[in-house]
């Protein structure tokens, strides 16, 4: 049987729109998951697929590395960005996201359609980068486990 070694990790070049990315998704991950009477946080949580303190080491990374700079990621720093992403697209289908939606409207003075369309941008910008870290690290043991753990997650 064939084994495959996955590199430990990834140089990325890091982009001002990445930066805002990364900046934008974890602030939505920090305010949803200090929401714990959710279901939906709860149930995450439990699943130890929460990791405040990692999510922010990880957001501070992007917001001191200078535009158009390197940045290596390690696997797992890779892996909590994916599972950060995965959270916080999934819980705007729930009722934490309808509250999220409401705060940030407010927060933020845009309406609903301004809100929806950076929000629709957001989602597209995490679905290109879910789908090639999927495609890429599908067969490594612990981001199976990841995986294994959100579909146990499930939606609402």
């Amino acid at each position: 049987m064939a084994t495959t070694q996955f590199k430990d990790s990834i140089e990325i070049t890091v982009s001002k729109e990445l930066k805002l990315f990364i900046r934008s998704m974890a602030a939505s991950y920090r305010f949803i998951f200090q929401q714990d009477r959710f279901d939906f946080v709860k149930r995450a949580d439990m699943l130890e697929l929460v990791e405040l303190e990692e999510v922010a080491n990880l957001a501070v990374r992007f917001a001191t590395i200078p535009e158009d700079s390197k940045l290596i990621l390690t696997r797992r720093e890779l892996y909590q960005m994916y599972t950060m992403m995965e959270l916080v697209c999934r819980s705007f289908l729930t009722d934490i996201g309808d509250e999220y939606k409401a705060i940030a409207m407010r927060m933020n003075k845009v309406d609903e359609e301004k809100y929806n369309a950076v929000r629709n941008v957001e989602l597209k910008i995490a679905q290109t980068l879910i789908q090639s870290i999927k495609q890429d690290f599908a067969a490594d043991p612990d981001f199976d486990e990841i995986i294994e753990r959100l579909e146990i997650l499930g939606g609402e």
